[in-house]
């Protein structure tokens, strides 16, 4: 049996790993970095390159999903009512955050009532745990009627090409809209629905890892390198420094995430291990999907805005320490909910095979 099969079988250590650097990518993303990088705006860079995250995000949540005796299947309910409650703690947090930030001005009135009632630009990014929780609702209700998940896929490959069409293809043509409606926000809409798409991709892409094991790895990687400069040449063409109607998937990074991932199989068990990493994605993950947002935005507009220094050091400062305090706090709640509560809650139940 070869390597990619050995590790699909036994575990993908290294996706673990991957999913604390995925968080990473998020952070830089979301952190929305205002200098210049290659004469151009830094946040534009780093959102084109970084945009592999989230395809790559639902990927391994459906990677995970697989098993072949079938108990992770047996166990969404469980999985997807743990998602519901981390969203409840997710909204009282983010809610009683920006009380605070109200009290002292930071934002108004209206975006606290926003903020309430479905998010505001203090917890925006946070909007692809809400989708995760209702594509695991949909495959919980598929799984109990005994409906194929063939259907789901069918779906989001319906959204994820009206995604490319409006995101991508109209930006590349210059269609600014269609039938009055911008191309460009329609393209926002389903840049949310992509997990329907990848969710279920990576969960055949398990299941049938016997067959993607005789794809070769070099082509694997020279499609991946072209999804890379294909990403690039996309953020310098496509970006609202060019004036033209930009894109919000970047195709490029669909065209990265899907061989990258598939390249994991290959990855023997005992190679390209972090163990503290591989420890946080095994354990502390939820966690830190759920407070990165407040992390950044605290450390972005409260400590970094009230510091006289360059632009350039506060942002990279800002990101740093905020992956780190990320990591720091996702740890400290993983150990309180455990000595609370035991395992039932604490568990990485839609990234770890039970």
């Amino acid at each position: 049996m070869s390597d990619a099969q050995n590790a699909a079988k036994r575990e993908n250590y290294f996706l673990r790993t991957f999913c604390v650097l995925i968080i990473f990518a998020i952070i830089f993303v979301h952190y929305e970095p205002c200098y210049q990088l290659f004469g151009m705006n830094a946040y534009e860079f780093v959102e084109g390159v970084g945009r592999f995250a989230m395809p790559m995000f639902f990927m391994i949540s459906g990677y995970f999903l697989y098993s072949e005796d079938g108990h992770s299947e047996r166990s969404l309910k469980k999985k997807t009512l743990r998602i519901l409650v981390l969203l409840v703690i997710m909204k009282v947090l983010y809610f009683g955050l920006d009380c605070i930030y109200f009290s002292f001005g930071v934002i108004s009135a209206d975006e606290l009532i926003e903020g309430l009632v479905v998010m505001n630009w203090s917890s925006k990014h946070i909007w692809f745990v809400v989708f995760l929780f209702a594509i695991y609702l949909l495959h919980w209700i598929l799984y109990k009627y005994h409906i194929n998940f063939k259907y789901s896929m069918i779906f989001g490959t319906i959204c994820l090409a009206i995604l490319i069409f409006t995101a991508d293809v109209c930006a590349w043509a210059s269609i600014p809209e269609i039938a009055g409606v911008g191309t460009y926000n329609i393209g926002q809409v389903f840049y949310c629905f992509e997990g329907f798409f990848f969710f279920p991709l990576g969960y055949y892409l398990h299941k049938y890892s016997d067959k993607t094991d005789s794809w070769s790895t070099l082509l694997l990687a020279v499609i991946a390198i072209i999804g890379a400069v294909m990403s690039v040449w996309e953020v310098i063409n496509f970006t609202p420094m060019t004036g033209v109607e930009y894109s919000s998937l970047y195709f490029g990074s669909v065209i990265i995430a899907i061989p990258f991932f598939i390249l994991t199989f290959r990855i023997p068990e005992g190679r390209l291990r972090c163990r503290p990493l591989e420890y946080l994605g095994r354990n502390a993950l939820p966690w830190m999907y759920a407070f990165y947002m407040a992390i950044m935005f605290f450390i972005k507009f409260i400590v970094m805005d009230n510091i006289d220094a360059p632009l350039e050091i506060l942002d990279l400062l800002g990101m740093i320490i905020s992956a780190i305090l990320d990591m720091l706090l996702g740890y400290g709640m993983f150990k309180l909910m455990t000595r609370l509560f035991g395992n039932k809650l604490t568990r990485s139940a839609d990234f770890k095979p039970e």
